[in-house]
């Protein structure tokens, strides 16, 4: 009985988790789904659906569309521009719920009060998901360390601010969670391999920098299975190929070029490092960067006859991106997809032209990503950009908030770290650290810290193992 009431009262506390997100998630719609005011009086950018939300709202209003044309899920879509998942899902709640971002499509003027239902479903799927791990580690672990890393999975601010939002991040979350319980379930069973594969395929299709994750796990299995198990293997590497190849394929067939890699992937470099490379190397001004960048997109268009808008390129030379504002004017869907070929090729030979650089601007975005923020959806919501943000006060006065913050987190995952070692739970130990370090190592060079919140997942576990060790210590105190 005793058991039974425990095992009760966290599958409580995951639907009262469930309940906190839906009341955020309200929260949010009733105090952001509305636009910034301009000076001038006009309606400007959207409170929560701009940037990378207005592109997977968008796509997913334009695949709805093509549904409605007698196009199914696979021969829609855009990818040379963003990610392959996150506006399929939108579009299938759009299609399936009746719903519409615009008011009227050809306006492109944003619906205000349509999307709750869509943070229902999204905060359905990652508690679900998280009950999913739960079910799998209580079978393994003892409940006093089973209660803070659900705890911390259900309720960690710097999570849960994202599943009240239109961002990838929610999805992203339940797809870690639910492939890091079938990793941690141990059964080694072909249909356990034949799982994991699948959910490591959706993870690179909801986020692109899962996609080489298949490499640590397949180095984590080649130490714990035996060598006459590793055939194994064979079939998590066939539902990832499966998947992978299908997208490649089919965007082959709609685009005339097989590609998995989508653009925005392939530009995520240029931006946030190829910019600051070429400003300081050059000694550019913001306005001379962009000239310079302006006149360089053009003469690629120009010099390999790619044929595009003119009236798009007006004013290219002031664009926040001339980069992206010359492949918006590009009129063929294959010749996009050249055009970020181009470009990628041009990133690398940046990087390696000015290793010293790159790496000092590597080590510097990392030190900067690892600084929790719970705060990042408040202020993303309540200014325009990040630009304003970041040179007010709000941003300066949370900035200590945010240090005592993390230090406590990673703190306590520290003391984890070691109570597993003493532990020797080597087997828990090396898929944790080797899941953190890829996700960081991933992502940690672009700066945002916004992108290092998906090792938060695995650190839980480090966190609750140390919440324990923390516990005992006050015991053997108070003894």
């Amino acid at each position: 009985m005793k058991k039974n009431s425990k095992i009760d009262y966290l599958k409580i506390l995951i639907f009262l988790s469930f309940c906190i997100s839906l009341i955020i998630s309200k929260y949010y719609l009733n105090n952001y789904d509305s636009f910034f005011i301009k000076n001038n009086g006009g309606d400007g950018a959207h409170k929560m659906i701009k940037y990378d939300t207005l592109r997977y709202l968008s796509h997913g209003a334009e695949i709805k569309e093509d549904l409605k044309n007698g196009k199914n899920f696979f021969n829609t879509g855009r990818e040379h521009f963003t990610k392959y998942l996150p506006p399929r899902i939108v579009a299938a709640y759009y299609y399936y719920f009746d719903k519409n971002l615009f008011n009227n499509f050809d306006e492109k003027k944003i619906n205000i009060g349509v999307h709750f239902p869509y943070l229902i479903i999204q905060c359905m799927i990652y508690y679900l998901s998280l009950f999913f791990l739960y079910c799998v580690i209580s079978k393994k672990t003892e409940k006093k360390i089973c209660i803070p890393i659900v705890l911390f999975l259900a309720l960690e601010p710097t999570i849960l601010q994202y599943h009240g939002t239109f961002w990838s991040e929610s999805i992203f979350f339940s797809l870690q969670i639910v492939t890091f319980a079938l990793i941690l379930r141990n059964k080694y069973k072909f249909y356990d391999f034949l799982l994991i594969g699948i959910f490591i395929s959706l993870l690179s299709l909801q986020r692109q920098t899962a996609y080489f994750f298949i490499i640590p796990l397949t180095l984590y299995y080649l130490v714990i299975l035996k060598i006459g198990e590793y055939y194994k293997l064979l079939y998590m590497f066939l539902t990832f190929m499966m998947l992978q190849s299908f997208v490649g394929f089919n965007n082959l067939a709609r685009e005339g070029k097989f590609y998995i890699l989508t653009g925005d992937a392939k530009s995520a470099v240029y931006y946030n490092l190829s910019h600051p490379i070429i400003m300081q190397s050059q000694n550019y001004t913001l306005e001379e960067f962009r000239i310079k960048e302006a006149e360089i997109a053009i003469n690629i268009l120009q010099k390999n006859s790619i044929k595009f808008d003119v009236e798009k390129l007006r004013n290219i030379e002031k664009s926040s991106s001339p980069f992206s504002q010359a492949k918006n004017s590009i009129i063929n869907s294959k010749d996009k997809v050249f055009y970020d070929n181009i470009y990628a090729k041009r990133t690398v030979k940046i990087l390696l032209d000015n290793i010293w650089l790159a790496s000092t601007i590597i080590i510097k975005n990392s030190f900067h990503s690892i600084l929790l923020n719970p705060f990042h959806v408040y202020s993303d919501h309540n200014f325009v950009s990040s630009e304003y943000y970041y040179n007010t006060d709000t941003h300066d006065k949370l900035v200590l908030p945010r240090v005592i913050y993390s230090i406590l987190i990673y703190f306590i995952s520290i003391i984890g770290f070691f109570a597993l070692i003493k532990k020797k739970s080597y087997k828990l130990l090396s898929i944790i650290m080797l899941s953190l370090i890829y996700h960081f190592g991933m992502v940690s060079w672009h700066g945002n810290t916004r992108y290092v919140v998906p090792i938060l997942i695995y650190m839980s576990f480090l966190f609750g193992y140390g919440c324990n060790n923390l516990l005992l210590l006050r015991q053997k105190f108070n003894k």
